[in-house]
C-alpha cells in the first residue's frame, strides 16, 4: 500500500513540476501579426508570441515599431515575458529578457522544423 502512495506522490509531483507549455524553454519568438493592424494605434505593431515546437500561440500583443524591432528574430522564454495587464487589449509588451537556445535545445527546435 505503502509503494502504491509513493507511486501516485512521485507522479503528482513529476506532473506539477513538468512544464508541458514550454513556457520556461527558449524557444518563443515575438512575430508580427498583420491581420490585427486595426487593432493598434498608429505607431505600435501587433504582436504574437509564438512557439514554434509545441504550435501554441499567445497572441493580443502590442508594442511600439522600435521594440518590436529590436526583439525580431530573438528567442526568449514565456515566463520571461512582461505585460501590461492592466490596459485594454491588445496588451502592451512592456519587457522580454531574451536568451540563447542552449545546444540541446537547437537541436529539439531544428527537429521540429
Amino acid at each position: 500500500m505503502i509503494k502504491k502512495w509513493m507511486g501516485f506522490c512521485l507522479l503528482a509531483w513529476f506532473l506539477i513540476g513538468c512544464d508541458p507549455a514550454h513556457k520556461e524553454q527558449c524557444e518563443w519568438y515575438l512575430i508580427p501579426e498583420p491581420k490585427n493592424i486595426d487593432m493598434v494605434p498608429e505607431g505600435w505593431v501587433p504582436l504574437c508570441a509564438r512557439n514554434f515546437v509545441t504550435v501554441k500561440q499567445r497572441c493580443h500583443l502590442k508594442a511600439s515599431l522600435d521594440f518590436a524591432k529590436a526583439v525580431h528574430n530573438k528567442t526568449f522564454r514565456l515566463s520571461a515575458l512582461k505585460v501590461d495587464d492592466t490596459g485594454p487589449y491588445p496588451r502592451e509588451v512592456l519587457k522580454i529578457k531574451t536568451c540563447e537556445p542552449s545546444d540541446e535545445e537547437v537541436a529539439r527546435l531544428a527537429k521540429a522544423k
